[in-house]
């Protein structure tokens, strides 16, 4: 209840997770644990969670391609262990905004290939073991930069994102 991660791009551009906890009053921030789960580039992260324990991270990797990674993150978070990885663009992935659709389905925006707007839906197990790409749809033939996806209800979720001419 008072345990928060936070993925950020750290030192060189290398990838980062790090757990605080924070007072209920927020009075005080206490770091708790560091791991470096990318030691040539992580940025542009996009964190949720899984489920008590599991965390899922979509970044910009090495060359700007596309990963998911999955941790196991204690409650405490005192211990943080990388257990899945997917590379799931080897072209571009940039601009991530992951979202849970359901039990074990999560739907990515980003920004892929040229620029171009994309979204692509993954199969997590709540354990993290394993990230699997199901589908993948390019919803903007131009741009699609800066992403920023929510659910609104049960089947449907609102994409806000930069296009052409910065619109």
């Amino acid at each position: 209840s008072d345990t928060y991660a936070l993925a950020y791009t750290g030192d060189g551009t290398d990838g980062y997770i790090t757990t605080f906890t924070i007072s209920a009053d927020g009075s005080t921030i206490t770091e708790v644990q560091t791991l470096e789960h990318d030691t040539n580039t992580g940025f542009e992260n996009s964190l949720v969670r899984v489920d008590s324990d599991t965390y899922a991270l979509a970044y910009a990797g090495t060359d700007n391609d596309g990963y998911i990674t999955t941790f196991t993150i204690s409650a405490d978070g005192s211990t943080i262990t990388e257990v899945a990885t997917l590379e799931h663009d080897n072209a571009i992935g940039r601009y991530n905004s992951l979202v849970q659709v359901d039990s074990d389905t999560y739907a990515l925006a980003y920004s892929g290939d040229g620029d171009d707007g994309y979204i692509a839906t993954f199969t997590i197990p709540t354990d993290g073991s394993s990230i699997t790409e199901v589908a993948s749809f390019k919803h903007d033939l131009t741009l699609g930069r800066t992403n920023s996806i929510v659910q609104v209800d049960a089947d449907t979720y609102l994409l806000t994102y930069e296009g052409e001419g910065t619109d």
